[in-house]
């Protein structure tokens, strides 16, 4: 445990600030994530945890979780369009592996001439796709590594491409739970030009769960300079209804606006629908996130 947070603090030292981009590794498609303020680290594993925290697969109770979702992002001012799936198997009590998959869709825009005739539109977009590996040293302690692949295309002839991993470590006994990592460390990205440093951040989170309540915190702080920290709260009605809600502080220029969030979910016979609803923010007013999933 010492040798992994000694990793952990000594490598978020080492990495400098820089200019960024990749928001697609920053923006995730966990509706219940974004239902709770974005305060997702700490919390059990959903089907998303190789982009939240792929060491909770390993003390998740269920065996297994997929889900797919779909999101209009920012359709005040960016108007993009996310689609997400995301899946793990715990293997045994020690081992377990996951997968994820999310596109985030730009506006179209003109491709004109040197004289202004437009000859046809492109879309943008970011494919970032996953997998992750966790271990549990115990029934409460466990590490995780995720390493992603993004796909960048922001014009017919500009894309590019660039790989970068995560290490999370989680604690979870008796209610209570916390975990750590640093994410989004790898290549820079470039388009055949200039290149520019991928959103990397260190994360930390606590939650506390009694009685069908369950709070939960997290700070991030990006190595160009920026944080971000979300709160969130969880009430869950006898195992099938769980009313969400939760508060996004951010950093407009480098990292994911500030917010408020509101959520739902609804769980039956291991089937469950999953809402976020992103308000109070000029960016990010009216985001909606919807998903579907199953878990046993």
């Amino acid at each position: 445990m010492k040798k992994i947070l000694t990793f952990l603090f000594f490598l978020s030292v080492a990495l400098g600030a820089s200019a960024q981009s990749a928001p697609a590794l920053l923006i995730g498609s966990d509706p219940a994530a974004y239902a709770r303020g974005g305060a997702a680290v700490a919390l059990p594993a959903s089907a998303f945890a190789v982009d939240n925290n792929a060491s909770a697969m390993s003390l998740a109770e269920d065996t297994f979780s997929v889900a797919a979702t779909y999101g209009m992002w920012a359709p005040k001012s960016a108007d993009n369009m996310v689609v997400g799936l995301g899946a793990w198997y715990r293997i045994n009590e020690k081992f377990a592996v996951g997968l994820s998959g999310r596109m985030l869709r730009d506006k179209p825009y003109d491709i004109t001439t040197v004289g202004g005739q437009i000859t046809g539109s492109f879309t943008p977009n970011d494919l970032v796709v996953g997998l992750g590996l966790s271990y549990a040293f115990t029934d409460f302690l466990s590490v995780g590594l995720s390493a992603r692949m993004l796909s960048s295309k922001i014009g017919e002839s500009m894309s590019g491409s660039s790989f970068a991993g995560d290490l999370t470590v989680s604690y979870a006994q008796n209610g209570v739970s916390a975990a750590l990592g640093v994410c989004n460390v790898g290549s820079p990205l470039s388009y055949g030009g200039a290149s520019y440093a991928l959103p990397m951040y260190a994360k930390l989170g606590g939650a506390y769960s009694i009685a069908g309540f369950t709070a939960g915190a997290e700070v991030d702080y990006l190595f160009s300079g920026a944080l971000m920290a979300g709160i969130g709260l969880e009430y869950t009605i006898a195992d099938i209804v769980s009313l969400r809600g939760g508060f996004h502080y951010g950093d407009a220029a480098k990292a994911i606006p500030t917010y408020a969030s509101l959520g739902l979910g609804v769980k039956f016979a291991g089937v469950h629908l999953d809402a976020a609803f992103l308000l109070a923010s000029k960016t990010l007013g009216n985001t909606l996130m919807l998903g579907l999933g199953y878990s046993f």
